[in-house]
């Protein structure tokens, strides 16, 4: 294993993390992929663990999970950052006889603290490197507003596929204008769309041309869209007869973790109704699944599918809201009411990890 060193890289990797993320990490142990060039080191796809996880039994399956995830893709090296409160002692060296055994890269940046406003700099053998203030932070130059950084999936992929013209994009075309103002349906037209949501949802997408003009329709009445957003966030768990009149607080009120099975099928259904929508009719379905990639902490997917719903219609509020979330890297509700990692002091000892 070779070691390397540099400040620069590390601080554009702090300053990183809440967009990668979708929130500022707390408690936590972050390790970030990196590509070094012969000129520039590319940042990677990063992999966060909480840091009390760490000082349980079976420690290392939580080391072994990240490292293998991060090794598949084409980084050579690596750097470790802890985000915590506590005060910097020897566990610090209990972390790196944790990590070490377990390193699968061929180069390794080192270990550093963020703590009380101060980053703390250890080498991969844990021997101090020195500090920094943390607001150092504020003069990396971390370019946000484009894709900067490498994934282990590239941007391109978590883009919504487009295809608004064409013989579908002119029958999804036709049906909408059929379809009328959405406030004049019945209540039962918006039960019957209920229905197709929920079947759309379980059987991985909706059957049939009109039904992706119904749904897509939908999702353009406020009421039907934040009622089938509020039931994703609740997990699914109540399905009401018309999602329209769903309280849309209650998902707020006791924010969820996020169900991960039910945000991928959502986000499957939401391609399908978006790939054939006319030029800008697109808005909502993107920025549907904008949100929810940021409900799930996904920042970097959440930051361009907000992007290319603002490229469908730059007023579209749902995903101006998403856009100034991650601007302002604000934590989704369920982050903010996660019960708090309570932290006891530890012995001078290197055991535990």
């Amino acid at each position: 294993m070779i070691e390397f060193e540099s400040d620069q890289v590390v601080h554009e990797v702090l300053a990183s993390l809440p967009f990668t993320f979708g929130f500022e990490p707390r408690e936590s142990v972050v390790v970030t992929a990196l590509e070094l060039g012969a000129r520039h080191v590319t940042i990677g796809p990063s992999a966060r663990v909480d840091l009390v996880d760490l000082e349980r039994p079976f420690a290392g399956l939580h080391v072994d999970h990240v490292c293998t995830a991060l090794a598949r893709t084409r980084a050579d090296a690596a750097v470790v950052t802890i985000h915590t409160d506590r005060d910097v002692d020897l566990w610090v060296r209990d972390l790196v006889d944790l990590v070490t055994p377990r390193w699968p890269f061929a180069e390794h940046g080192g270990y550093y603290v963020l703590a009380h406003g101060t980053i703390h700099g250890f080498a991969p053998d844990g021997a101090p490197r020195g500090r920094h203030d943390a607001l150092e932070l504020l003069t990396t130059r971390v370019a946000m507003a484009e894709p900067a950084r490498a994934f282990a999936e590239g941007p391109s992929g978590f883009r919504f596929a487009r295809s608004p013209v064409g013989t579908t994009a002119t029958a999804i075309a036709g049906a909408l204008d059929r379809f009328g103002a959405a406030h004049e349906l019945p209540a039962a037209h918006w039960a019957r769309i209920t229905g197709a949501w929920y079947d759309a949802v379980d059987t991985g997408g909706p059957r049939g041309m009109r039904t992706r003009a119904r749904v897509l329709h939908a999702l353009e009445h406020l009421p039907f869209r934040d009622g089938a957003l509020a039931w994703v966030l609740d997990g699914g768990v109540r399905r009401m007869e018309d999602l329209t009149v769903m309280c849309t607080e209650d998902a707020f009120a006791t924010p969820r973790r996020p169900d991960r099975s039910l945000f991928e099928r959502v986000d499957s259904v939401l391609r399908s109704v978006a790939r054939h929508a006319p030029p800008g009719g697109a808005r909502a379905p993107i920025a549907m699944a904008a949100y929810l990639a940021w409900w799930a902490g996904d920042g970097a997917r959440a930051r361009i599918l907000s992007e290319q719903a603002l490229e469908e219609d730059p007023t579209y509020s749902l995903a101006r809201l998403v856009d100034d979330a991650l601007a302002r890297a604000c934590p989704p509700p369920w982050y903010l009411h996660a019960d708090p990692v309570r932290l006891e002091p530890r012995p001078s000892s290197r055991r535990g990890w």
